[in-house]
């Protein structure tokens, strides 16, 4: 845990001895003081003890001085202190005494807190560097495919099922962008690809080359192709397919994949190619379990023209 602050170690230690003190006072009310009857008592002792837990629990947060959490540490300091006016009626002798002591800890800890609630918020550069962050990742798509209907992230370029480019649409002012387009035309902001996505495919791609068994590497590439898919690299995406059709000894296997190339083949404008290889992937499986059939109709079904 990294202390930013060291005049906030005060109060986050104090939150532990006064948290202490909270969970043990209804006990103590009960069983050696008998000034709380033992079904309110027990009550008392549930109530008190999640709420000492939650006062315990922000020791970390107030020494780190973790960024978002000012108002939720506030809100707990609070409810403690008014669960300890009410337990200060309740006891005598030794505890009232280290429960007035926790009070006075407490309000100095909401006090110390208050006083440095800057140190809980994120700098003007760490703000300025997740806006310009989120707007380069500003690329909206369709929930679902147009063709297929298959549901898709909102950060896909293509449909995994059927190759489908997926229309894209500028986050910022909603304006749709060509595929083509590195820029949104209207507003400028950046098309990038989420960086998730790249790192997403980075990891496939490191852990499909690693030594494993044959249908244990044609499964990961087959899972980098999808991924590679989604990111837009159709050639890369065909080859991991290829790859993937190398290592695996199942035919059925082998005309899924084929058919994933033919999809990618034919968004391309590669027509025939595309056509010789979900040829070939129904003579491979006869009962086209891929659907290769399917997909062969479609693209040779002649262009409609508009109205």
């Amino acid at each position: 845990m990294k202390v930013k602050k060291p005049i906030l170690l005060l109060p986050s230690a104090s939150v532990i001895f006064a948290g202490l003190i909270l969970i043990i006072s209804p006990v103590m009310a009960v069983f050696a003081f008998r000034t709380l009857e033992t079904v309110t008592g027990i009550m008392f002792m549930l109530l008190f003890t999640v709420v000492g837990v939650w006062e315990i629990s922000t020791f970390r947060a107030i020494a780190g001085t973790r960024i978002g959490e000012w108002s939720g540490i506030m809100k707990t300091l609070i409810g403690s202190i008014v669960l300890r006016l009410i337990i200060l009626f309740l006891t005598v002798d030794l505890l009232f005494m280290l429960n007035l002591a926790a009070l006075g800890l407490e309000g100095l800890a909401v006090l110390l807190v208050y006083i440095n609630k800057v140190s809980f918020m994120p700098t003007e550069e760490e703000v300025q560097s997740s806006l310009k962050r989120f707007a380069r990742m500003s690329i909206k798509t369709v929930s679902q495919c147009p063709k297929c209907s298959a549901v898709v992230e909102a950060d896909w370029t293509l449909c995994p099922d059927c190759g489908t480019h997926l229309p894209r649409f500028c986050g910022k002012c909603s304006t749709e962008v060509k595929e083509s387009e590195l820029a949104c035309c209207k507003c400028g902001t950046v098309m990038e690809p989420p960086t998730s996505l790249i790192i997403m495919v980075d990891t496939l791609r490191k852990t499909a080359e690693l030594n494993a068994a044959s249908e244990t590497r044609s499964a990961r590439y087959a899972r980098l192709g999808d991924g590679l898919l989604k990111v837009g690299r159709l050639d890369e995406a065909v080859e991991a397919f290829r790859t993937a059709i190398h290592y695996t000894q199942f035919n059925r296997k082998r005309t899924n994949f084929m058919v994933k190339m033919a999809v990618v083949m034919a968004n391309k404008g590669r027509l025939q190619e595309a056509d010789q290889l979900l040829g070939a992937a129904i003579q491979l499986d006869p009962e086209d379990v891929a659907g290769a059939k399917r997909v062969l109709e479609e693209l040779r079904k002649p262009p409609t023209c508009p109205a």
